[in-house]
């Protein structure tokens, strides 16, 4: 209800909107001007209709029409659980992802449905490129259950060429791709550690900045298989510093030195209490410096002139994750509660807080056509924040489409995002010439999207955000998704913002 309650009220707002603006001017580096009255008012309305229908549809989803007659249900009981493929995993780390177990009573009605979500749990553990449970129906009125499952490769040492930018698109266009602004290194990770799915990771960067980071995941420390522990220790040293937003874009300082270091300890623990819900509690200290030329450009940087915080940092999340596939979902719903406060008892340089959720859905709407409609929030304390530690819309995932380029600063903000796509395929090609059987198999997919974002940020402090700060922003566009092994999703599209800029925009995530 939350959901279509936000809504209709941004809808009253879009309504508002005129589409028929003659043309809209395409910002490139050949100032050229590209008519766009046909998208205006042809994608405009179709929008309206997408943002209007799509909450009132998933309700209408959740009421289930259909039923078996009692007469064609035949149950069996399970007489055993076979897994084949799993060369490293351990088998309790398979299982510990099923509903049922030997010994339960299962129905040939409940077949399909049931074991796809257990394949896409096991699947959603990260260990397995395909799961597939089969049923083989005994005559004793038995059944024995097969789970076919394909490993992945758990080692990657893959260099790293990252950018020193916000994003990619914050690095094309503003700081024309020059390529001394690249950060280079390797990025190490083991999976499934001893076959527990434990996780190492390291990661080591040089070039335009430096980084050394290191985590340890052990997602299960109890033999109920319900509590888990990370560690993690890094250091960051930058050359380059976002010291203030200036027309709503980052304005950077740097030197040949290192201007500003991040030490980073702590740990998280966690616990799955279910298949889909999971706590978690994480203690940090942090340690940020400055040099005194940041600080003198802004001395809100960490308040009062400061070059340095000490601080320690707690953090309280709630997840219930009902999503098909993690990385990309097409069905399910989401739900993630944090909160967090930082440096209020043991520290006088800081004390700041703040609350976020999200509250997402995903549903199919016709064969291979597919809608997502999320909600995002957060609202912080004080008014006065450091300018290090606030974060409005702009980083992250928190982008309104088509204001990649942009940063709106501010205290609290709410983010609604819809989508509608169609797939356009879904094939996987086999190579067998790949040295590495892991990798011979390659699945891609690719999904034609329209989208519609609306957003506000509540800024009651820091300077620079007066252009797109207390007020409602919208963006929309159309752009295609391609989405293969081993978690990689690109997303190319063309969006047009609330301020009448278009462009073109690459990010490699899943934008909900």
């Amino acid at each position: 209800m939350l959901m279509i309650i936000v809504q209709i009220r941004i809808l009253n707002i879009l309504i508002k909107i005129k589409f028929s603006h003659k043309f809209i001017v395409l910002h490139t580096r050949t100032k050229h001007s590209i008519k766009f009255n046909l998208l205006h008012r042809i994608v405009g309305p179709v929008l309206i209709a997408l943002y209007t229908l799509i909450p009132f549809y998933s309700f209408a989803q959740s009421i289930d029409k259909e039923t078996v007659k009692d007469s064609l249900i035949t149950c069996y009981t399970i007489q055993d659980i076979s897994l084949v493929g799993n060369k490293k995993t351990k088998d309790f780390i398979v299982l510990r992802e099923l509903d049922f177990k030997s010994g339960d009573l299962i129905c040939n009605a409940e077949f399909e449905t049931r074991f796809n979500k257990n394949q896409n749990r096991i699947f959603n553990t990260g260990l397995f490129l395909k799961v597939k449970i089969e049923a083989i129906v005994l005559d004793s009125g038995k059944v024995t259950l097969n789970i076919q499952l394909d490993e992945r490769y758990y080692s990657y040492p893959i260099p790293i060429i990252g950018l020193a930018d916000r994003n990619f698109n914050e690095w094309w266009e503003l700081h024309g791709h020059s390529l001394d602004r690249l950060d280079w290194g390797l990025r190490f990770t083991q999976k499934n550690v001893r076959g527990r799915n434990e996780t190492l990771k390291v990661r080591v960067e040089a070039g335009f900045n430096k980084k050394l980071e290191l985590e340890y995941t052990f997602p299960y420390l109890t033999r109920n298989l319900k509590t888990g522990l990370s560690i993690y220790a890094g250091a960051i040293f930058n050359r380059q510093v976002g010291y203030a937003t200036i027309n709503q874009k980052f304005t950077y300082t740097e030197n040949d030195k290192i201007i500003r270091t991040r030490y980073g300890l702590g740990l998280s623990l966690f616990r799955r209490a279910n298949f889909y819900q999971t706590h978690a509690l994480s203690a940090f200290w942090y340690q940020n410096t400055i040099a005194d030329t940041v600080a003198l450009l802004n001395p809100n940087y960490f308040l009062e002139g400061r070059t340095q915080q000490d601080y320690l940092s707690l953090r309280y999340s709630f997840t219930d994750d009902h999503r098909d596939i993690q990385f990309y979902p097409l069905k399910g719903y989401y739900f993630r509660l944090e909160a967090e406060n930082n440096g209020a008892w043991l520290s006088d340089q800081i004390d700041y807080s703040f609350a976020k959720f999200e509250l997402s859905k995903f549903s199919q709407l016709y064969k291979r056509v597919y809608g997502a409609a999320t909600l995002r929030g957060k609202a912080s304390a004080p008014d006065v924040q450091p300018y290090f530690n606030q974060k409005g819309l702009g980083y992250g995932k928190d982008v309104i489409n088509g204001y990649e380029l942009y940063v709106v600063d501010g205290q609290h903000f709410i983010l609604s995002k819809l989508n509608l796509k169609l797939q356009l395929f879904s094939t996987s090609t086999q190579i067998k010439e790949i040295p590495i059987q892991s990798f011979q198999r390659i699945p891609l997919a690719m999904y034609l999207k329209i989208n519609f974002d609306a957003g506000y940020v509540v800024n009651k402090y820091t300077l620079g955000n007066e252009r797109f700060a207390n007020k409602w922003l919208y963006g929309y566009g159309m752009g295609f998704d391609f989405v293969t092994y081993y978690d990689f999703v690109i997303r190319t599209q063309y969006s047009i913002n609330g301020a009448g800029e278009g462009g073109f925009y690459i990010n490699f995530k899943a934008e909900i």
